[in-house]
């Protein structure tokens, strides 16, 4: 199944990225905290291509490179069972196509100021004293002839700042050191420095620039270039320090894209493409840059305070910094035989080179309170430099006999993680000093050939059925190949965790059968059942040592799933400025665990591991989406809404223990959230614009359910206790950031010339 949207059509809905269309569409579906999911898969199954290649984060499999929406001349979101000529995903493809300039000049400038606003300030702590200029955003492209029907040119920029929707109190500042060592309240020493100044807890703010050159020849050559630069900068929220925002680090994000693309026609019935790409990403998280600052010093000593109460003192000690460069050919040619086969066949390489460092800085009062970077041989420090090369290479056939469309094909898939993995499991930090050959061992490569094959036949001249079977292949994100590189578990009750380079390519396997038709001369429906049967996925094997009680957790591929849906897809194309889709999906998404380390989490907690299938945290049974545009004059309108019954959760017992039992077999209240723009159309100068209105989550849905449910005889025990001298019971339970982001109200003016 596929579905597409136009970067026309996105920049008249009220999107401030594609994501939000992509969420929009049959068979996606948005977990509680925004990630997508395509038919019941896990987030990481998605591969992301941009002008036909893929460009994916190896760390997490997410796009590594953003794509801004005046850049995009098209998204595509491929669902079920795709051609051979994809890869490495095991739910969907979103393949985005971004645009070229052409013999004219034509530009378009978007410029908006904004604010979040709620009706629950009790929740979303004094939102409503938000700046009204708090969320900015401004983007523009511009694109033309250098020489004319020769080279053309493509650029576009954004740069967003935003205050966010979660605020704390500055009430206590990082050197704060309090004493609550007293069993008696009343001796508590609690030290505020802070001015009690309302300080927004989640900002974010980023660039992006792209520029595109395309040169067309005679002889039916077109090369084209393109770079694309990213830096963002984000603070992740975080409640337990709503008194104590400098406790909180920093997040920073950069990348940078390049893409050398030749397309050659060599006659009307063959033409090939061949793509080079190096695209680089870098994430650091910190508080502050050096890890040595004096500012460090004051670690120790500031953890041990009463349950139910916000921090009073401390800093993040956590330095992360996560870089990669990717290198990657693609070659593919296409060749029309006769009227009946169009044949489609390719190769491609990609080379991986991951860099990784984390540690705790310590500063201990033995040590005089100096800030120190642990040593390597340390739990506290991490890091290594891998380089896991990928190959692939397809066939495809797309077969028209008189009224029948058959389309087969066969992909290749070949990985090597160029790594190392324990010899014995159950010392895979080597305690009984062998000699590193024997310990360890070079892990195995990967391959495996995916058929993949797919009907279509009319029924009529506008109805057409259409059936699909398919093999996928997906390696797992690098991040859980590479996790914990020295294998240090010593110590350790299910607090350590190690990586597994040799891990298994995740399987799906996906059955489809579906109805086209065209209703009328303005709608079209696509109705299709779909089945996935998911395998080796990764999850967690639990070990613990022959000697000494030291127990961990290792990265296997011991998950399974499987999914059932039935999925409506409604185009709408009228001559009333009326346009859109409007979809349905009924799905069951069950899995043994949501998360790769689930079992772990329940060794933690003394729970078994669940072996049979339950719900999905981001299983929803129903959902519906649309996304409509309407035109009539001067006005112009974009809708984007979306319902879904609630999500799945976990029942407790009354002393607020998981009912493990039970995992995932109740469910949250149904929800539903409007995004609207709507714009008038002026001219200023003899330029056409537009004054637009973009409300977010319009209808201000708030999901009540999650408020706290607490008794009073805890609310009296925490006041006796002394606790409610820094907060009350409920500010700390009440946590803002399980809610949906609040209502968004942006002004704008957008210039198209």
């Amino acid at each position: 199944a596929s579905a597409k949207v136009s970067g026309d059509e996105l920049l008249k809905l009220p999107a401030q990225n594609f994501v939000q269309t992509v969420s929009a569409q049959a068979g996606v579906s948005q977990g509680q905290g925004g990630s997508l999911h395509i038919r019941g898969g896990r987030t990481s199954e998605i591969k992301y291509y941009v002008d036909g290649i893929a460009v994916s984060n190896p760390f997490s499999n997410a796009l590594a490179v953003p794509v801004e929406n005046t850049a995009v001349q098209e998204v595509e979101v491929i669902s079920g069972t795709y051609n051979a000529e994809y890869g490495q995903a095991n739910s969907g493809i979103v393949n985005i196509v971004t645009r070229d300039g052409g013999n004219d000049f034509k530009g378009t400038f978007i410029g908006s100021v904004g604010t979040y606003r709620t009706g629950d300030d009790d929740v979303f702590y004094e939102l409503d004293s938000s700046s009204w200029t708090g969320e900015q955003s401004y983007e523009a492209s511009l694109s033309g002839p250098v020489l004319r029907d020769r080279l053309t040119f493509f650029t576009s920029v954004k740069t967003t700042s935003s205050e966010g929707w979660l605020k704390g109190r500055e009430v206590f500042l990082p050197a704060d050191s309090s004493n609550f060592s007293s069993n008696d309240w009343r001796n508590w020493m609690i030290e505020s420095s802070g001015d009690s100044s309302i300080v927004p807890m989640n900002t974010r703010s980023g660039t992006t620039l792209m520029g595109k050159l395309t040169w067309r020849s005679t002889g039916g050559v077109k090369i084209t270039y393109s770079a694309t630069s990213s830096d963002a900068e984000a603070k992740p929220y975080g409640h337990a320090f709503k008194l104590l925002p400098g406790y909180l680090p920093t997040q920073h994000s950069r990348s940078f894209n390049q893409l050398l693309s030749l397309n050659h026609a060599l006659s009307a019935r063959t033409f090939y493409n061949v793509r080079l790409t190096s695209y680089t990403t870098r994430f650091e998280q910190y508080v502050y840059e050096d890890p040595l600052d004096p500012r460090y010093s004051i670690l120790e000593g500031r953890a041990g305070q009463p349950a139910n109460v916000f921090r009073t003192g401390g800093v993040n000690n956590y330095h992360l910094d996560r870089a990669s460069t990717t290198y990657a050919f693609r070659f593919d040619i296409s060749r029309q035989f006769g009227n009946s086969h169009l044949v489609k066949s390719g190769v491609e390489a990609r080379l991986n080179e991951l860099d990784f460092t984390e540690f705790f800085i310590q500063a201990r009062r033995t040590e005089g309170f100096e800030p120190r970077i642990p040593p390597i041989t340390s739990r506290l420090h991490n890091r290594y430099t891998q380089k896991p090369v990928e190959f692939a290479a397809f066939i495809q056939d797309k077969i028209e006999i008189e009224d029948l469309i058959v389309n087969v094909g066969l992909r290749f898939d070949y990985f090597d993680s160029r790594a190392d993995v324990p010899t014995d499991l159950l010392d895979p930090y080597n305690t009984a000093g062998r000699p590193a050959g024997e310990a360890y061992r070079p892990a195995d490569a990967k391959w495996q050939v995916s058929p993949r094959v797919g009907f279509a036949f009319p029924i009529s001249e506008t109805g057409v059925i259409h059936a699909s079977y398919g093999q996928f292949f997906q390696i797992p994100e690098y991040s859980r190949l590479y996790e914990n590189p020295e294998f240090e578990v010593q110590s350790s009750t299910f607090t350590q965790f190690i990586g597994n380079a040799g891990l298994e390519p995740q399987r799906s396997t996906t059955y489809e059968i579906g109805l086209q038709q065209q209703i009328g001369a303005y709608v079209a429906i696509d109705l299709t059942a779909y089945y996935r049967d998911l395998r080796e996925l990764v999850g967690t094997r639990l070990y613990e040592a022959r000697t000494g009680g030291d127990a961990w957790g290792r990265y296997e591929n011991t998950d399974f799933g499987r999914v059932r849906g039935l999925s409506l897809a409604t185009e709408i194309r009228t001559d009333i400025g009326l346009t859109g889709s409007v979809n349905y999906t009924f799905q069951f998404a069950r899995g043994n665990a949501s998360d790769p380390k689930q079992a772990f989490f329940d060794a933690q907690q003394n729970n078994e591991a669940t072996r049979n299938l339950v719900p999905l945290d981001w299983d929803q049974q129903h959902t519906v989406s649309g996304a409509l545009t309407y035109a009539e004059g001067r006005f112009s309108a974009g809708v984007l809404a979306y319902f879904n019954t609630g999500y799945p959760f976990t029942p407790e017992d009354i002393q607020r223990n998981d009912i493990d039992l039970l995992r995932n077999q109740a469910r949250y209240n149904p929800e539903f959230v409007v995004n609207l723009r709507s714009s008038l159309s002026v001219e200023v100068a003899g330029v056409t614009g537009q004054l637009f209105l973009l409300g977010e989550n319009l209808l201000g849905f708030y999901r009540q359910d999650r408020e706290p449910k607490i008794f009073a005889s805890e609310i009296r025990a925490h006041e006796e206790n002394g606790n409610s001298l820094i907060n009350s019971l409920v500010d700390f339970r009440t946590n803002p950031a399980v809610q949906r982001a609040p209502r968004l109200l942006r002004l704008g003016l957008q210039f198209d010339f």
